[in-house]
């Protein structure tokens, strides 16, 4: 099979960074500070967690200063650790194997997203049934470089098509994205998660469109490069334990994630004429959503984990659907030896915080 025309360029760029790239902010000289790039378009409840984590002060208490930047796809972010212009990368798994097939060093040292967050959908009215389906079909992503949108090219040849049998439509994300589909301007989407569960909130109705290979596949997490994680493991451990205890907190609280975020990030708030009650609930839906994708249920005390049965799987998809030509070993993009001392925190002390602002 052959792979998609979109990532060839990218693989280009990737080895071409990783010849140059330099170490992080966060190595040399005692540097506090680490900059995440996290893959979105834009802040929302799906990610208020993380702010929720800065606003409590979580990452100034392990002495960080945490910069956090916004590449919409992950191919992009994964290009900014390589590169040295980021220190950690929250990404799915296609940039990291991708890179490992050419002898990048990035490797996962947490998870966050349980499994595979993209997936198709279909609308009311499409008469699409499965994927073979969409031949002649408009799908929208949220841009054509999405990972999304790779996904839906992939599951196109996985269900014998070409890739540009169907037509993939940028849609953006937010009002311009539900603005799109309501007005009829596609008939399918491949987004992720949390995106789904907005759409929901604007009243249309979607029907999963099932891609059985994807069962069971890592999707993705924190990476960095594996030589940072050697030499700087304190500042990655700091990052991981802030961050988990924003996860204890925000399943508690999820409320008072939504409100950390909207003081964080103010365009993130209701618009007007939206009553706050009917939009923190909105919102707290689609948190929910990302919470329970996590793989760590309420009360679980190790987060992080990683399956490495479910990243052999991803890299068996990436080999199958021809993003990578050979192999790669789990080992060389997956290292956990950091969970332990991450996950080395008082729960209690986190949840009566939790329940101080309820």
């Amino acid at each position: 099979m052959p792979k998609p025309r979109v990532l060839i360029g990218l693989l280009a760029t990737l080895l071409v960074t990783t010849l140059t790239a330099c170490g992080g902010t966060a190595s040399g000289g005692g540097s506090s500070t680490l900059k995440v790039a996290v893959t979105t378009p834009t802040w929302n409840a799906g990610f208020a967690t993380f702010l929720l984590a800065q606003s409590q002060g979580y990452f100034a208490d392990e002495g960080l200063d945490v910069q956090f930047s916004l590449p919409p796809s992950g191919t992009q972010a994964a290009q900014q650790v390589i590169a040295g212009g980021a220190d950690i990368a929250l990404v799915t798994p296609e940039p990291v194997i991708i890179g490992a097939s050419k002898g990048t060093d990035l490797a996962y040292f947490a998870s966050y997203y349980g499994d595979w967050i993209y997936s198709l959908a279909t609308l009311d009215g499409s008469h699409i049934s499965k994927v073979a389906d969409l031949k002649g079909k408009r799908i929208g992503v949220t841009n054509v470089s999405s990972s999304g949108a790779t996904f839906a090219r992939v599951a196109l040849q996985m269900a014998g098509l070409r890739e540009d049998d169907a037509t993939l439509v940028p849609i953006g994300v937010g009002a311009q994205q539900v603005s799109a589909i309501k007005d009829g301007q596609v008939d399918a989407l491949a987004l992720w998660d949390t995106q789904y569960q907005i759409v929901k909130n604007a009243g249309i109705h979607l029907t999963d469109l099932p891609v059985q290979e994807m069962a069971g596949v890592f999707g993705g997490g924190f990476a960095a490069r594996k030589s940072r994680l050697d030499a700087d493991s304190d500042a990655f451990v700091k990052f991981g334990r802030a961050f988990a205890k924003g996860v204890v907190y925000t399943q508690a609280n999820p409320e008072a994630a939504i409100r950390a975020m909207w003081k964080v990030e103010p365009d993130t708030r209701p618009a007007a004429g939206i009553p706050e009650a009917d939009a923190l609930a909105q919102q707290v839906k689609v948190l929910q959503v990302r919470l329970k994708g996590l793989g760590v249920p309420a009360g679980k005390k190790d987060w992080g984990t990683i399956d490495p049965g479910g990243v052999r799987r991803a890299v068996d998809f990436a080999r199958k659907a021809g993003l990578i030509d050979k192999p790669v070993d789990v080992d060389k993009i997956v290292d956990t030896s950091l969970l332990k001392d991450i996950n080395d925190f008082s729960r209690d002390e986190v949840l009566k915080q939790a329940s101080a602002r309820k």
